[in-house]
C-alpha cells in the first residue's frame, strides 16, 4: 500500500513522526513517501529518507492509500482526504481533539481512522469501533516527558519552586511519573493522590501551592477539583493540568498553547493546561514516537490493520470489560497515557 508521511499543522507541534534510522523497523512491502521538509525540526534533510524524501503535500494526498500525520489533520487539510482513505496517527475521534475532525471530515469522507495510542488503539470506519492489536506503552517514553514538560514548563514559568512550596500529584502511570521525575530532581516530596484517596483533596487543595492533574476522567464523571474546592485554594495556587483534561477533571478548565501557555482565574490562580506539551522536548519525544510506531506499527504491512487479524474485540464489548477502556473513557484512578 502508499503511505504518505506529512507534517502536522498543529499549532507549535515540532515532533517527527517517523525518524529515518527506524526505517529499518518498517515493512518494506509498501511504498512510503514523506513531505517535502518533514523532518527539518530535527534538521533532517529530505535526502535523509532516500528517494522517497521530499514529495509536495497535496500530491502525497492524492498519491496515498494511507495518511499518517501525527496530531489530528487540521481544517486546512480536510479538503484534501479522498473518499474512503486511511488515516494513522492521534486522531482521538471521540475526544475533544478529534470531535470535529470525524464529523466534518472523517464520516462525511467515509475515512477509516486508526487512532494508535499509548493505551487503547482503535480503528474506526463507518461507525464501527474496534480495538487493535497494539501492545500498550508503545509510546511510553513520550507519556513520561508530558508530565515532565509540562511540569518543567509550568515551574519555569512560576519562577520556580522552593522546598516550602506544598505540591500534590494526582495520578498513578507514565505521566504522573514524568511529573515526580522533575520534582524528585529538584528535591521536592509531593504528595500522591489518586482515586481512592481523593477525599483528601478537598481539605488539603486549601493548603497546596501547586497541583498536577495526571488523569483524564470519564464524560459525566465528577471532577476531581470543582470550582468550590478552587475557590477556597490559596489566590496564589498553580494548577498543571500535564494530561490537558479540558474542563473535566479540573472543573471550568481551558485549554491552553506552547505559545500562550498559562491564564488566570477571578480568583488569582495561574492555570497551564497545554495539549502538546511533549513538544517542548521535541527531539526525546520524536524519538520515543518514531521507535514505537516503527516497532509495533508499520514493522506489520498496512493490510494487515484493515483484516481481521488485527482485531482484538469489538469496541463496544470492551466498554464492559474491566481490562480494555477506551482512551477517552478512563476512570480518575488510571493515568491517562499522554498523546496530545
Amino acid at each position: 500500500m502508499k503511505i504518505a508521511y506529512i507534517k502536522p499543522r498543529f499549532l507549535d507541534e515540532k515532533r517527527v513522526g517517523l525518524l529515518p534510522h527506524h526505517l529499518r523497523c518498517c515493512y518494506a512491502g509498501d511504498e512510503r513517501r514523506f513531505e517535502q521538509g518533514y523532518g527539518e525540526t530535527l534538521g533532517i534533510s529530505d535526502q535523509s529518507y532516500g528517494d522517497a524524501g521530499g514529495y509536495k503535500r497535496e500530491e502525497l494526498f492524492e498519491w496515498a492509500d494511507v495518511i499518517y500525520c501525527i496530531k489530528v489533520p487540521q481544517p486546512a487539510d480536510y479538503q484534501y482526504l479522498k473518499e474512503g482513505q486511511g488515516l494513522v496517527g492521534w486522531i482521538h475521534p471521540f475526544g475533544a481533539s478529534g470531535r470535529h475532525f470525524l464529523a466534518n471530515c472523517g464520516q462525511p469522507k467515509n475515512l477509516y481512522l486508526f487512532d494508535v495510542t499509548n493505551r487503547i488503539s482503535i480503528r474506526h470506519h463507518n461507525q464501527k469501533t474496534e480495538t487493535l492489536l497494539v501492545p500498550r506503552d508503545m509510546t511510553r517514553g513520550n507519556s513520561i516527558l508530558a508530565g515532565y514538560a509540562s511540569t518543567m514548563h509550568a515551574l519555569m514559568l512560576r519562577g520556580g519552586i522552593t522546598q516550602s512550596d506544598q505540591v500534590a500529584i494526582f495520578g498513578t502511570g507514565n505521566v504522573a511519573f514524568g511529573a515526580y521525575k522533575y520534582l524528585s530532581q529538584r528535591g521536592i516530596e509531593p504528595l500522591l493522590r489518586r482515586r481512592s484517596n481523593a477525599s483528601f483533596l478537598k481539605h488539603e487543595l486549601k493548603t497546596l501551592d501547586i497541583f498536577i492533574n495526571c488523569v483524564e476522567i470519564e464524560d459525566g464523571d465528577l471532577p476531581i477539583i470543582t470550582r468550590e474546592m478552587l475557590a477556597e485554594m490559596k489566590p496564589t495556587g498553580w494548577i498543571i493540568d500535564a494530561a490537558a483534561d479540558t474542563g473535566r477533571a479540573i472543573s471550568g478548565t481551558r485549554a491552553t498553547k506552547v505559545h500562550d501557555p498559562i491564564y488566570q482565574n477571578e480568583h488569582g490562580h495561574q492555570f497551564y493546561v497545554v495539549d502538546n506539551s511533549p513538544t517542548l522536548l521535541y527531539r526525546e519525544s520524536s524519538e520515543a514516537v518514531s521507535e514505537g510506531y516503527s516497532k509495533h506499527f508499520w514493522s506489520k504491512p498496512m493490510s494487515y490493520w484493515y483484516s481481521s487479524d488485527c482485531v482484538k474485540d469489538d469496541y463496544t464489548s470492551d466498554l464492559d470489560s474491566p481490562h480494555f477502556l477506551p482512551h477517552t473513557l478512563f476512570p480518575a484512578s488510571e493515568e491517562v497515557l499522554f498523546t496530545p
